[in-house]
């Protein structure tokens, strides 16, 4: 983490370098990183449907219902895999996120693969495969390892995973999907958290995997998403349903997602009324660049991981309070 500030805060430049930074304390968790092997199962049609499953030796119980971390992984929408295969980082990288929030957290942890640009990916289809994961995981607790246990679901969208959670809170389309993990006493959908989510690409050319992606920039991207959700007057389901939404930036974030945040923000607070306004909450995740928060849990460093403390809390506040 030291070393993040004397890199660049553009993306291109410091992506392969922040891996390298990384990759020595990874290597030295590694016993430990691998002490979990996952479960994969595929969760729809498409090769690039697939999600691990990481099962905590000893299961957090709040209120007698058991946590699950769902789990999309940012890269630009052309790259990502619930293992990165660069090999220097030898297969430990999304294992060390998923073993930090199972072994720290006792929270069971679902890394999922999503369609990407090289499959013919186009909106909205992050938004789909966010809804088909949300229904294996609702429909999977013998998958999961729960038993009769009742499940808090909590999704964690990163940069580009982040847009397809947001897609999938908003659009009208994945609202019968919502519906289902919004009611009721079984699973029930908790909170979010979108860390370094890009809300909007104005700034993209045509040629830019946003662009090619979301097609219509403006409507597409969470703002253009939230105001059109907005604009029936109905409010949202989800923070009708009593889901808390965390938004949080890297200290080293390039200045265009701090901006499309504060764009986002300012339109829910104006907007989203009172019940809304109370259900977001916005923060910064001290010292770290865009690529470095994924890399740096699971390495037993405690600054590093200061983060993943950061968003159990989140979520483990919400868990005190009884489903309504």
């Amino acid at each position: 983490m030291d070393s993040l500030p004397s890199l660049s805060t553009s993306l291109p430049s410091i992506i392969l370098p922040t891996f390298h930074l990384y990759a020595p304390l990874l290597h030295s968790a590694a016993s430990t990183i691998r002490s979990l092997p996952p479960k994969t199962s595929s969760y729809g049609p498409h090769p690039r449907q697939q999600l691990d499953v990481y099962s905590p030796p000893t299961p957090s119980g709040i209120n007698n219902r058991h946590p699950v971390l769902l789990i999309f992984y940012g890269g630009g929408f052309v790259n990502g895999s619930k293992t990165i295969p660069m090999p220097f980082l030898d297969g430990l990288v999304y294992a060390n996120v998923a073993t930090f929030f199972a072994l720290e957290c006792g929270y069971t942890v679902v890394v999922a693969d999503y369609r990407l640009l090289d499959d013919e990916a186009r909106f909205p289809s992050g938004g789909e495969d966010v809804a088909l994961a949300v229904e294996w995981v609702r429909r999977n607790k013998p998958g999961l390892g729960l038993g009769e246990s009742e499940m808090d679901l909590f999704l964690l969208g990163n940069s580009a995973g982040g847009v397809h959670v947001a897609t999938f809170l908003l659009r009208e389309e994945f609202e019968e999907t919502r519906r289902r993990v919004l009611q009721g006493e079984g699973t029930r959908l908790r909170g979010v958290v979108l860390l370094s989510a890009a809300f909007s690409f104005l700034g993209a050319s045509e040629g830019d995997p946003a662009s090619v992606y979301l097609g219509d920039v403006e409507q597409h991207a969470p703002t253009g998403l939230l105001k059109t959700a907005l604009q029936g007057g109905e409010g949202l389901d989800f923070v009708q349903a009593g889901v808390r939404l965390l938004l949080l930036n890297c200290e080293l974030d390039p200045e265009e997602f701090w901006k499309s945040r504060d764009e986002f923000v300012k339109v829910w607070i104006d907007q989203v009324g009172a019940d809304g306004r109370r259900a977001l909450a916005v923060d910064v995740v001290k010292g770290h660049n865009h690529i470095s928060p994924m890399l740096a849990l699971g390495t037993g460093v405690e600054k590093e991981e200061a983060w993943g403390y950061q968003v159990a809390s989140f979520c483990d506040n919400i868990r005190k309070y009884t489903l309504s």
